[in-house]
């Protein structure tokens, strides 16, 4: 164990000294600029509703369709039909709604821009007709939760939503890149081949290089974070997750690296491999498309693991399921050893 903390605060040094601490620090705030300026809040674009009332007691039912969105600047009132054309043309996304009957038997007409499907349309339709109550249900209805869960997904804002993706990127996978490196430059320099005849042993070697890209990866959760969502989080969970994730990613990039010379040799396989972790990105966003082929991926646990810890309460994967990623972890680094003792032997 001496050897390997030995080990460690040598890496620990070198990667000071090549500035991977301070390239962590700024890629943490550039991500930090990204999601609070450049990334919106909210994607929701809803039209501008142009209303013409020719009803009597018109205003009542104007509080039954609008309620609490009668002040909103989305709301325009027309004086008169050649008024709801002009207002609607200087506006590409709004609808029209004409007011007409009475209360007792209302009535309404819609006009379109006519870019609108027909799905959008009778939507629009079928709303207006159960704010009015000329739409009711004669019928009860039960409503069944597969999962007892808050509906917390959709109160997310959506440059928030991100932290999860960004984080299995760069806290997780950033290990996957700078071993690359790391080993590559140890190898024109024969480090290896110098540290086997020394009394150190090759777990010891390698140990140390999944110990710091990890504190590399912790380092950058504890400065994105509390930037993004605030403390108000479970971050004994978030971590365990990232050291957990951080480790498989960086033993299997330790597999691949064995087997090249150069970084020019490996940027295929390197691109691949970071591709094929990065496809459970699909899934967080397109929630419904979440085939076999995604839910095996290490990366698919992980990356809905680190949404439960940040957002408490949404879709989540349990901690439980981390022990699966962890014994993978073990494996892949124990490979790792055994692969690069094997290529000692041979040199």
């Amino acid at each position: 164990m001496m050897r390997l903390a030995a080990n460690t605060l040598k890496e620990l040094r070198l990667g000071w000294r090549s500035y991977y601490f301070l390239l962590v620090v700024g890629v943490a705030i550039a991500y930090f600029l990204l999601v609070t300026f450049l990334i919106p809040e909210d994607l929701t674009v809803s039209p501008d509703v142009v209303v013409l009332n020719e009803m009597e007691e018109g205003s009542q039912v104007m509080e039954n369709l609008f309620g609490g969105d009668m002040e909103s600047d989305k709301l325009l009132l027309a004086k008169d039909r050649d008024d709801l054309e002009k207002t609607m043309n200087r506006r590409f996304n709004s609808v029209g709604i004409v007011l007409k009957g009475s209360i007792r038997e209302p009535g309404f007409e819609l006009v379109f821009q006519g870019h609108e499907s027909q799905d959008i349309r009778e939507l629009l339709r079928l709303s207006i007709l159960q704010r009015t109550g000329a739409l009711r249900s004669e019928e009860g209805y039960n409503i069944e939760y597969l999962e007892d869960r808050k509906p917390v997904d959709e109160a997310i804002p959506f440059n928030k939503s991100f932290l999860p993706v960004l984080l299995m990127s760069e806290a997780v996978m950033l290990g996957m890149f700078l071993v690359f490196a790391m080993i590559f430059g140890e190898k024109s320099e024969e480090t290896i081949k110098a540290y086997s005849i020394t009394p150190g042993r090759i777990w010891e070697y390698l140990g140390a290089k999944v110990i710091v890209l990890a504190i590399l990866g912790v380092l950058f959760t504890l400065i994105l974070t509390p930037m993004v969502v605030g403390i108000g989080l479970r971050y004994g969970e978030l971590l365990l997750i990232v050291v957990v994730g951080s480790t498989l990613s960086t033993s299997i990039a330790l597999i691949f690296a064995s087997f090249y010379n150069n970084l020019s040799q490996s940027l295929v396989p390197m691109l691949g491999l970071s591709l094929v972790f990065g496809l459970p990105m699909i899934s967080f966003f397109i929630p419904g498309f979440s085939p076999w082929y995604l839910r095996i991926l290490p990366t698919y646990t992980i990356l809905f693991a680190l949404k439960g810890a940040v957002f408490p309460g949404s879709i989540q994967v349990g901690i439980s399921s981390l022990w699966l990623i962890a014994l993978e972890g073990a494996i892949a680094f124990t490979i790792a050893v055994l692969v690069y003792g094997q290529r000692v032997r041979k040199n």
